[in-house]
């Protein structure tokens, strides 16, 4: 019976810890290319968000303006904008655009002479409505 004492002491021992350079460029590209697939997704639904929260606060708008337009007994079509309706105490907070291509400004609500409110829009040259009630 032979045994091998001298063996298993002269042999080196690898280190198997840790990831190889190769290992991790991989790793990397595989996290780039979902970040360039998810980017595009989340941006788009940030704005289609931003869109969807205009348009809740126009209807909250044109509550409010149709309630000042009756409170003041006006016979007439009239404008109210958001600045307007907060300060008379018609709303919480005055609302400003979050859409990206008018973030920052105002609402203005229209009411007709029968004291329905059927349009909100920017404050904006455009005009761009943001709610409408049919």
């Amino acid at each position: 019976m032979t045994m091998y004492i001298a063996g298993p002491i002269n042999q080196k021992k690898k280190d198997k810890r840790g990831f190889t350079l190769v290992e991790l460029m991989a790793v990397l590209a595989v996290l780039a290319i979902i970040a360039a697939i998810a980017v595009p997704r989340f941006t788009g639904t940030i704005n289609a968000a931003k869109v969807k929260a205009d348009e809740s606060s126009a209807l909250i708008i044109a509550r409010a303006a149709e309630q000042k337009w009756l409170d003041d007994g006006e016979k007439n079509k009239k404008e109210y904008t958001s600045t307007e309706l907060h300060e008379d105490g018609y709303l919480r907070k005055a609302y400003t655009a979050q859409h990206p291509d008018h973030e920052g400004e105002e609402f203005v609500a229209i009411v007709n002479k029968n004291g329905v409110c059927n349009e909100v829009h920017y404050d904006s040259a455009s005009g761009d409505i943001v709610g409408e009630n049919k």
